[in-house]
């Protein structure tokens, strides 16, 4: 190639990746611009990412059976955008946001790869645009937040759909992509390690069809000493970026002997495994891509005549990465059909191989190619780049241009409110915190909260709390307490704040959806003024923005509602108000802010998995004084734009009563 040739090579590879990023800028737009406390997985991946900023992380992320992943590649990449876009220069409101950043250039990059390998491959840029177009479109129609999320199964798809297309010229014995083929295999082996056995399998696989193409002409045959001594050094080099991303797994294993590989074969022994008939359909799920059913099937039925075809046609640049695409996808899908088989604990969990929606959509993505093949030469071209912008187009309505539906995920904005109250505690040392466990459907928010604040604490370099009892899944051993930490009377039951329990009585601390109680203390006696005990009083004191009292509860109406208290001086400064909720949605949620007497006095966010909890109002100096508070409510509904009933109204959340007992 020359220069020239490389120079305009390199400048198309850059407007792609330019292009892109751009795109998924304004996919992301709005949470760009937003403050985010981050929490479950994300906080869990924040307690990590602040290790890599130092350059101290060697352990992956978590898995949910309770080990490490095999390496921090994908984790240094978020750290990297957090430390350059939010630390370094200031350009994100929130550590998050650079994180959000981080995600987003990966995926560019990832897709740009897949970009110059096809336009390598295929040997034509505009068919390459066209491939990728109509991938990104055929990926949302799978699953949207696979473009938009950065949730650690969305970002296995797209370094696993550049590994396909480096994969695939093995077939013919090709090392021109071994490089971008081995840093795909080392990110994806870092983030699942499952990965291991499934390429392992793939190679094999790839081989074996490289045997059979390599009959004709013996000088590509892979495992053959001529074929290794002409691309020794290719190969060497290949095998050294694998290992270079394996040595945080090899110092890992030599710190904590036997370390995680111990872990993971630990686990392969105790797994029993599927049937066949459980395995197989487990992969064909994947097949339906979603809503688009019909394209899935007529893509991989186009494939399988390619592959059919393909051994008598012509052999042109075009028809040989056809031909040896297909037959990676045949690896690709024995490797996923083995780990269902084998490793996969409940194959209900279909994010566990959700990097597989990238073979049935790049089956789409072959069949626009071969489609507009029959389209007259003298317009091909323009025909071609209308159908790549109407397929990004299709991709953006679909889905692309909307945040993912884990988004309520990203910020909770309770976590500073947490962090303040427990702060306040008095004494030294970590503070122990116990989750409850008597309702699994409460735990999986408790915990997602605790983790919250342990990141929170940890970004501002501060140790304050530990957790101990029901906590299977810990991604940071030293989140866990230590055995001397657990007498100490700094020790709290982590329970999710729902409706007044007379029985345990009132939390020592309560703070964003959390209630916090003492061990061992007695319980503290509480009172609520219900709206179904009182109901005249509450249509005394309630103000603009609410409906009628409906029984036990009464709704607010709109974005804005009012309170009025009268001058009460025994009233506490934390004044609680028992709210529900009305979130029909998974992706819905109800923020709430609160100003009493025209002072910030609290926010608290409402979920679909956290509907009814307390809101804890803090009154400031001078509680006992009448009270204007008014409720601003982002996001109200109506139940018959849901489909959830024939209510009009636009509904958010709903008030049970008013804690009366001075704090």
């Amino acid at each position: 190639m020359t220069d020239t040739l490389r120079s305009s090579s390199f400048a198309r590879t850059a407007l792609v990746f330019l292009g892109l990023v751009g795109l998924l800028l304004c996919a992301e737009w709005r949470m760009l611009h937003e403050v985010s406390y981050e929490a479950a997985d994300f906080a869990a991946n924040s307690l990590l990412i602040q290790d890599a900023k130092r350059l101290h992380l060697i352990y992956g992320n978590y898995s949910r059976v309770g080990f490490n992943h095999p390496g921090p590649a994908i984790l240094y990449v978020l750290a990297f955008g957090e430390l350059i876009v939010h630390d370094w220069l200031h350009l994100a409101p929130s550590a998050f946001a650079g994180q959000l950043v981080g995600a987003i250039l990966y995926d560019a990059a990832w897709i740009t790869l897949v970009f110059a390998l096809v336009r390598r491959l295929a040997d034509a840029v505009v068919p390459a645009l066209l491939f990728v177009a109509v991938l990104l479109m055929a990926i949302v129609f799978c699953d949207p937040p696979v473009v938009t999320g950065m949730w650690f199964p969305d970002l296995y798809v797209f370094p696993y759909a550049a590994l396909l297309v480096a994969l695939a010229p093995l077939v013919y014995g090709r090392t021109d992509t071994l490089t971008p083929l081995a840093v795909a295999t080392g990110f994806l082996i870092n983030g699942h390690a499952s990965f291991m056995p499934m390429l392992a399998l793939m190679f094999v696989v790839i081989l074996a069809f490289n045997w059979v193409a390599s009959r004709r002409d013996r000088t590509i045959r892979i495992l053959s000493r001529g074929y290794l001594a002409r691309h020794r050094r290719a190969l060497l080099a290949a095998g050294g970026i694998v290992v270079l991303f394996l040595v945080p797994l090899l110092i890992a294993t030599v710190r904590d002997w036997p370390g995680p590989l111990a872990d993971y074969l630990h686990y392969g022994q105790k797994n029993k495994g599927n049937t066949w008939r459980q395995a197989v359909e487990f992969v064909l799920q994947y097949m339906r891509m979603g809503h688009a059913s019909a394209w899935g099937l007529l893509a991989a039925i186009e494939v399988g005549l390619l592959l059919f075809r393909g051994a008598r046609a012509e052999q042109t640049p075009f028809t040989r990465f056809t031909r040896a695409l297909g037959l990676a996808f045949v690896a690709s899908t024995l490797a996923v059909l083995y780990y269902a088989k084998v490793g996969v604990d409940d194959t209900s969990q279909t994010y566990v191989a959700m990097f597989y929606y990238i073979v049935p959509s790049m089956c789409v993505a072959l069949l626009a190619l071969h489609l507009v093949r029959v389209v007259p030469a003298a317009v091909r071209t323009p025909v071609t780049l209308v159908l790549a912008v109407a397929a990004l187009s299709a991709a953006w309505q679909q889905g692309m241009g909307k945040p993912p539906h884990y988004r309520v995920l990203y910020d909770h904005p309770d976590v500073p409110l947490v962090y303040e109250a427990l702060s306040k505690v008095p004494g030294s040392g970590r503070i122990v915190l116990d989750l409850d466990h008597s309702n699994e459907h409460d735990w999986s928010v408790i915990w997602g909260e605790s983790i919250a604040l342990q990141a929170y604490a940890k970004r501002r370099h501060v140790d304050l709390a530990c957790v101990n009892d029901n906590w299977h899944i810990s991604y940071t051993k030293p989140g866990k307490c230590r055995p001397d930490e657990l007498a100490t009377d700094r020790r709290y039951e982590v329970r999710l704040t729902g409706a007044p329990d007379a029985a345990r009585g009132a939390p020592e601390i309560e703070a964003g959806g959390l209630s916090f109680y003492r061990k061992g203390a007695v319980p503290r006696h509480e009172e609520y003024i219900t709206v179904k005990d009182h109901p005249e009083y509450f249509r005394q004191v309630l103000g603009k923005g609410w409906a009628k009292v409906e029984g036990e509860f009464v709704w607010t109406e709109g974005p804005v509602a009012e309170i009025h208290l009268p001058a009460d001086p025994a009233r506490g400064r934390m004044l609680a108000l028992d709210f529900g909720s009305f979130i029909p949605d998974a992706g819905l949620l109800h923020r709430v802010r609160a100003y009493a007497n025209g002072r910030f006095a609290g926010e608290s966010l409402y979920f679909y998995t956290q509907i009814r909890h307390r809101f804890t109002l803090d009154l400031g100096r001078d509680p006992g004084a009448a009270q204007d508070i008014r409720l601003e409510i982002g996001n109200p509904v109506s139940p018959k734009d849901y489909h959830v009933g024939d209510d009009p109204r636009y509904l958010a959340v709903s008030l049970y009563g008013i804690r009366k007992d001075p704090q």
